[in-house]
C-alpha cells in the first residue's frame, strides 16, 4: 500500500497505528489536553441530516481551528488527522447520504489533508464517495487534486479525476485528458492510453461507459474503492436498461397507437427478446403512461440523459 502511514482505515475501524507518537500514550495525552481545556473528545458533532448546508460547511470545534493552523497541534497532527478521518468514515458509511452529509464529508477530508497531506487513502476513497453525488463532482475533483499535489507521480490521482469528469460530470474531453495524463506516469496500467482515446472520441453512451468501467474495476485492488466502482457499474447498467426499455415503449406506441400496459407486452409484440435483469436484485416497472423505472433506484444518472 502507498502512503506515509502504515495503516488502513475503513468502515469505522482504524488498525495498525505505528510509532510511539501514535501509541496509547499519545491518545491519552491528547485527551488529557482536551479535558484540561474543557473540550469534548468528540471534536465534531455526530452527523445530523437536518442541519443546513451552511451549518455543515461551518464545522465547529478545535479540530477545524487546529487544521487551519497545524503548527498549533503540538505534535498531535497525526492523531488529530485520525480523528478527522474516523469522522469522515462515519459519515461516508451511511448508505443513504444527503447533500449536507456530502458537504460535511468534504470539510472533514480537507481537515484531514491539512493535518496530514501525505496520507493518500482519504483523497482516493473520499473523492470517489463525493463523486457519487451529482452535486459534489467539483468537490471530488478538488479532493483528488489536493492528493495529486502531495503525490505528483502517483497515476491514480489524475486517473480518478478522469473517472469523475466522465462519470459524474459528463465531461468526456476533460476525462480523456486526465486519463492521458495518468498514462504518462510511472506504474500506470498499459490500457490507459486506449481508455483515454475512447473517452475523447466516443459519445457518452451507457454501453460505452460500461466498457470503460470494466478495466477500471479490474485494476482496483482496494475493497472499499472497488465497492464504490461496482455501485457505479450497477447505476450505469440500470440507466442503459431504462433507455432501452424507453425506446421499446416508444416503438410499441408507434406501432399500436397506445402505450403498453406492462413491460411483458414489449416481449409479446416482438420488440424485445426479454426484460433485462435489474442488477440490484429488483425489477423494472412500467407506470401508467409508459414511464419506466427500477424499483431499487430512485435517481437517474443525469450524465447519460439526452440533451
Amino acid at each position: 500500500m502507498h502512503g506515509s502511514r502504515g495503516h488502513h482505515r475503513h468502515g469505522g475501524v482504524l488498525t495498525g497505528i505505528n510509532g510511539v507518537s501514535r501509541g496509547t500514550w499519545g491518545w491519552a495525552a491528547l485527551f488529557a489536553l482536551l479535558a484540561s481545556m474543557g473540550i469534548s473528545w468528540r471534536l465534531l458533532p455526530l452527523r445530523d441530516p437536518q442541519r443546513s448546508d451552511s451549518q455543515v460547511r461551518d464545522v465547529p470545534g478545535l479540530l477545524k481551528a487546529v487544521s487551519r493552523r497545524p503548527e498549533f497541534a503540538f505534535g498531535f497532527r497525526n492523531v488529530l488527522a485520525d480523528v478527522a478521518w474516523l469522522q469522515a468514515v462515519q459519515v461516508a458509511g451511511n448508505p443513504e447520504m444527503v447533500p449536507a452529509e456530502y458537504d460535511r464529508l468534504y470539510a472533514l477530508l480537507n481537515m484531514e489533508a491539512d493535518l496530514d497531506p501525505k496520507f493518500e487513502i482519504p483523497y482516493l476513497l473520499g473523492g470517489l464517495v463525493l463523486g457519487e453525488s451529482p452535486l459534489h463532482g467539483r468537490e471530488a475533483l478538488r479532493v483528488f487534486d489536493r492528493g495529486k499535489v502531495s503525490h505528483p507521480i502517483d497515476w491514480r490521482f489524475p486517473f480518478y479525476m478522469g473517472f469523475t469528469h466522465y462519470f459524474c460530470l459528463g465531461d468526456a474531453i476533460a476525462g480523456g485528458r486526465a486519463m492521458a495524463e495518468a498514462a504518462l506516469l510511472p506504474g500506470s496500467p498499459a490500457y490507459l492510453p486506449g481508455l483515454a482515446s475512447r473517452m475523447l472520441s466516443e459519445g457518452k453512451e451507457p454501453e460505452v461507459a460500461l466498457k470503460l468501467l470494466e478495466p477500471i474495476v479490474r485494476q482496483e485492488s482496494d475493497p472499499s474503492r472497488r465497492a464504490v466502482l461496482e455501485r457505479r457499474i450497477r447505476e450505469v447498467t440500470v440507466e442503459r436498461d431504462l433507455q432501452a426499455l424507453e425506446r421499446a415503449v416508444e416503438s410499441y406506441r408507434e406501432n399500436t397507437g397506445t402505450a403498453p400496459r406492462e413491460l411483458a407486452d414489449l416481449v409479446r409484440a416482438g420488440i424485445l427478446p426479454g426484460i433485462p435483469e435489474e442488477p440490484n436484485g429488483g425489477r423494472y416497472l412500467m407506470e401508467p403512461g409508459g414511464a419506466v423505472r427500477s424499483d431499487q433506484v430512485s435517481r437517474r444518472l443525469r450524465v447519460f440523459q439526452k440533451k
